[in-house]
């Protein structure tokens, strides 16, 4: 399906840099390490878009650039074409329930004090806390009797599928996928890629999902870009990426992935 068919960028990230502190011999001077080096992408309205690369390639960071946990040294973060960077505290808060982030930890996502019904209800408006709880959790297939655990009781995919849920409550147009199903093992991640995969085309959501595996994002992406380093190597639809990679480190990637 062509989800780019309404040829407007949902988020558009232009010259990204950002750069971490360091310590230095002695203390004397700042130095610093580039985490993301000159990064350009586009994500349009329906697609899901991902950035595929090791650990520690910086693809975390654009994510904690778009949330506002890191401050770029240079670049721009269009949403809906505003710039997350030059908005006001009180503009920026408007705009925060519409991205949402879906994060590999869901234990430190859950606070482990709280039953699932208040971690569920304290984003909900009073007057629709009860009918969009059970709403939330069938849309997420779980049953609402699970509102009176507490996270440790649940298993690592209706952790995952509760935090799915909380995102969802505030009714975003863009989720962040930072390895979403890194933490499950492969039964339960695949529940979890057709839940997303569901919830995408029901809802008209669209995705950034970083990941390091290639078969995660083969499942999901509609167009990819390749990390290595900070910087993007190439970006391609999926289908051209897989069939035609442009430089040798994806190739690697792709023959590691898919094997004979």
């Amino acid at each position: 399906m062509n989800y780019t068919r309404q040829h407007q960028p949902i988020l558009e990230v232009n010259s990204l840099h950002i750069e971490y502190p360091i310590n230095s011999p002695g203390g004397f001077r700042r130095l610093t390490k580039p985490a993301v080096i000159d990064v350009s992408f586009k994500i349009f309205f329906g697609e899901c878009f991902a950035i595929v690369g090791e650990s520690g390639c910086g693809k975390s960071s654009i994510i904690e650039a778009i949330l506002g946990f890191v401050r770029p040294k240079s670049g721009t973060i269009l949403f809906e074409k505003q710039n997350l960077l030059n908005l006001s505290s009180k503009n920026l808060r408007k705009l925060r329930p519409k991205i949402q982030p879906v994060f590999q930890d869901y234990n430190q996502a859950l606070n482990p004090r709280m039953r699932i019904g208040d971690i569920l209800r304290e984003a909900l408006p009073n007057h629709l806390q009860d009918s969009q709880t059970d709403q939330l959790l069938a849309s997420v297939g779980l049953s609402r009797e699970i509102l009176n655990y507490f996270p440790h009781q649940l298993s690592g995919g209706q952790k995952q599928r509760i935090v799915l849920a909380r995102a969802l409550s505030v009714k975003p147009a863009l989720l962040l996928l930072d390895e979403p199903v890194t933490s499950q093992d492969l039964s339960v991640a695949v529940q979890i890629v057709e839940l997303l995969i569901s919830l995408r085309e029901i809802k008209h959501l669209t995705f950034l999902l970083v990941s390091h595996n290639l078969s995660i994002v083969q499942l999901l992406a509609d167009r990819v870009a390749v990390m290595k380093n900070g910087q993007f190597l190439e970006q391609q639809p999926l289908a051209q990426l897989l069939n035609n990679p442009r430089h040798i480190y994806t190739k690697n990637i792709i023959d590691q992935t898919i094997t004979p």
